[in-house]
């Protein structure tokens, strides 16, 4: 049986027992019928038609495809990329909708908090949700999402800002700003931190995984940074730096809404992110050194051209040698030298 609702034409029918009803995305009746008996013959056939069952809920939708993740073939890091991006998605009213109702424009219409590439680890999920939900012909067709621009990590953590925010942050943020600052690491690598791999002797930490195979690094440890892990740490031998009960990796996962609450009790703009801690050690540790392999040795690059992209070149040199310039022009044009004829 077909009926209309609005311009488009639903069909509903029973065939071995099992209802079907849906919609046939047709304003044209004539249209609509073959669309109905496509299905029929499909189905007649043993094969999935196209659209038969009602979309779900992504909230219906998720424990299956969180399932799929915990035994997924994906990479540890992959995986719980994933999962912080729904985490940021279950937040938002995406959570209530159809599948077949979201679009690249409802994914914005959410609004997640955050930089650039928190907002496209949520957009990234969302997209892999869908494509699953396609593999699994519970939609037909996934949007195509349109990601945020993510511009370059230049924004620096001066001490100012780092005052404001230290005296603000709560914990773990705060030994997490220090540990990034101090030692570059990256935020991932400072949430799997253990016990053991601190070398309390050396004063370094080591880093037995991370994106690249240059990832597995020791990084060097301030005194407050040896101080903060002495009081965190305690008399523990073995186990994670930073413990979650909640988290089911043992370890916290992410500081993110500490850091935002954190950067606006101290009145910061959005360009600061908490990367920006590790820019800034890569960036003062390029400059007071000039020591490029090293670098890449303690902050895990791979690639000169990765590196590269942390200099910040200091104007003074610059200005300095302009400076110069001048001086050496004016000296050699002075007044007395050209009998007092000026340009006024």
């Amino acid at each position: 049986m077909l009926y209309r609702r609005r311009s488009i034409w639903h069909y509903d029918f029973t065939l071995g027992g099992q209802r079907y009803r849906g919609s046939t995305k047709e304003k044209s009746r004539t249209r609509a019928e073959l669309v109905e008996s496509k299905l029929k013959v499909n189905l007649e056939q043993d094969q999935t038609p196209p659209v038969i069952f009602r979309s779900p809920l992504l909230s219906n939708f998720a424990p299956r495809f969180l399932a799929w993740l915990d035994s997924s073939h994906l990479t540890p890091g992959t995986r719980r990329y994933y999962r912080v991006g729904w985490s940021m998605i279950r937040l938002t009213r995406l959570l209530h909708m159809k599948l077949n109702r979201i679009t690249s424009d409802e994914a914005w219409a959410a609004n997640f908090p955050g930089s650039p590439s928190a907002v496209n680890n949520a957009l990234r999920t969302l997209h892999r949700m869908l494509s699953k939900a396609v593999d699994w012909k519970v939609i037909t067709r996934a949007p195509k999402i349109h990601l945020a621009r993510e511009v370059g990590r230049s924004q620096l953590m001066s001490p100012e800002t780092e005052t404001k925010l230290l005296s603000v942050a709560d914990q773990p943020l705060r030994d997490v700003i220090m540990i990034m600052q101090d030692g570059g690491m990256r935020p991932a690598e400072v949430f799997r931190m253990s016990v053991e791999h601190i070398d309390w002797q050396r004063k370094t930490i080591f880093v037995p995984f991370g994106k690249t195979r240059n990832s597995r690094r020791f990084v060097p440890m301030s005194e407050r940074v040896m101080k903060a892990l002495i009081v965190r740490v305690a008399d523990r031998s073995e186990g994670w730096v930073f413990p979650s009960k909640r988290s089911r990796s043992g370890h916290i996962e992410t500081v993110e809404k500490q850091f935002l609450n954190a950067r606006s009790k101290a009145g910061l703009g959005d360009d600061v992110v908490l990367y920006s801690a590790r820019h800034t050690f890569c960036t003062y540790a390029l400059e007071e050194t000039g020591n490029l392999a090293a670098l890449m040795t303690v902050a895990g690059h791979a690639d000169v051209k990765t590196a590269m992209k942390y200099q910040h070149p200091e104007m003074n040199s610059i200005r300095e040698a302009i400076e110069r310039r001048n001086q050496c022009h004016n000296s050699r044009h002075s007044p007395a030298e050209n009998d007092g004829k000026w340009l006024i």
